[in-house]
């Protein structure tokens, strides 16, 4: 069972997890308004002077300068680089004029970068400090709930290619990962609903508990103790796995549940049209129905995870898809392999497996009568 560690701070409670890995760890921290001591505290022990705060200009309308101010006036040297908000800029060439901008300042390798932002910032920055001189180190501060619970914990960092979403990154662990859910506040419904469906995930694949106790509350209002503890457990359950399998070898690519439709949805309705979360909800709903067809999951599980999902979910609109586009979009997925995919299954609720080399025709099928069987989630254009 989950026993999260306690620790007074600021005269509130903080959840900790650490994430322990072959000769180093890193703590991920879960609360509310307790970045700025934490983040001070990590950098002050690591002798950190110069810092640079990489934010998109959504979150720089919201909170201007936010970290780079406090933390000059803690004694660090601090500049903030603002990208444009968007999946779409997820790019090699968005990705460069990150290095554009510590160059132009003289950042070294004991320069530190700090994500402060949703996914597409963790990712960029996170790579961003993975690549340049060769390494330096970074801290994610996730500001959505989809960060929260996936981006920011793990080390997997990337950019997006025409053809294929992350098909170009790197391992790159943070330093440090400071959860602060005040960030929530301002994030729009349609964002944290996105979110939810990638904390949702980890209780589906891994843990029972989790998902169950999902079901007992909803998104709105926003209850900062409910959020707390299911972020927590969300958390540990990534944990859990990335330090058994830090580089997707075997057991970490469970976690991709509900994505290889996902980045389907994402790549061919074209990147910012569907958020991240949005996508995988969609394919979790069929990797679920897949399950069934196939006849590893129960019905009675089935019917109650889709009626946990549906409700949820947007109305997916994609454009025209033949049986060799389709085969396409999969097969430049990451986790295509042999000109078939690893495809996530459920054996049950919590329990999960990989599929090894499931044909592309296979899913094609399931894809057609998921279609007609669910159009009010998922559609193709007339």
């Amino acid at each position: 069972p989950f026993r999260p560690n306690f620790s007074a701070y600021c005269g509130r409670l903080m959840q900790e997890l650490t994430v322990n890995l072959p000769g180093r760890s890193y703590q991920i921290t879960i609360g509310t308004n307790h970045w700025s001591p934490s983040l001070t505290k990590i950098l002050q022990k690591r002798n950190a002077r110069q810092v640079v705060v990489v934010t998109n200009d959504a979150l720089q309308q919201l909170y201007p300068d936010l970290l780079a101010t406090e933390l000059r006036q803690n004694g660090f040297e601090t500049a903030t680089y603002v990208i444009p908000d968007g999946e779409q800029h997820k790019t090699l060439a968005d990705l460069t004029r990150i290095y554009d901008f510590l160059l132009e300042r003289s950042a070294n390798r004991k320069t530190w970068l700090i994500a402060f932002g949703g996914g597409v910032i963790g990712d960029m920055t996170g790579f961003a400090a993975g690549t340049f001189m060769r390494g330096i180190p970074f801290v994610q501060v996730p500001t959505t709930l989809l960060a929260n619970v996936d981006s920011s914990v793990g080390g997997k960092t990337a950019v997006n290619h025409p053809l294929g979403k992350n098909m170009i990154g790197v391992f790159k662990q943070p330093e440090y990962v400071c959860i602060d859910l005040e960030f929530l506040k301002t994030l729009p419904i349609r964002e944290l609903r996105a979110g939810y469906f990638e904390l949702a995930k980890h209780g589906l694949i891994h843990d029972r508990s989790l998902f169950e106790f999902l079901q007992q509350q909803t998104l709105e209002p926003l209850d900062f103790e409910f959020l707390e503890e299911a972020v927590t457990r969300s958390c540990d359950v990534k944990r859990r796995v990335v330090e058994e399998d830090e580089h997707e070898t075997g057991l970490r690519a469970t976690l991709n549940f509900g994505h290889t439709l996902g980045h389907l949805i994402e790549t061919h309705a074209g990147y910012g049209q569907w958020l991240h979360g949005e996508a995988v909800g969609t394919g979790m709903l069929f990797a679920t129905y897949v399950s069934w067809q196939e006849g590893h999951l129960t019905e009675e599980n089935y019917r109650r995870i889709r009626d946990f999902l549906l409700p949820l979910l947007p109305e997916v609109t994609l454009p025209q898809l033949d049986a060799i586009a389709f085969r396409a979009l999969l097969l430049h997925d990451k986790k295509a392999e042999n000109q078939a995919i690893n495809f996530i299954l459920l054996h049950s609720l919590g329990e999960c497996f990989i599929q090894r080399q499931m044909s592309v025709e296979t899913l094609w099928e399931h894809f057609g009568r998921f279609l007609e069987t669910f159009p009010q989630a998922c559609r193709l254009a007339a």
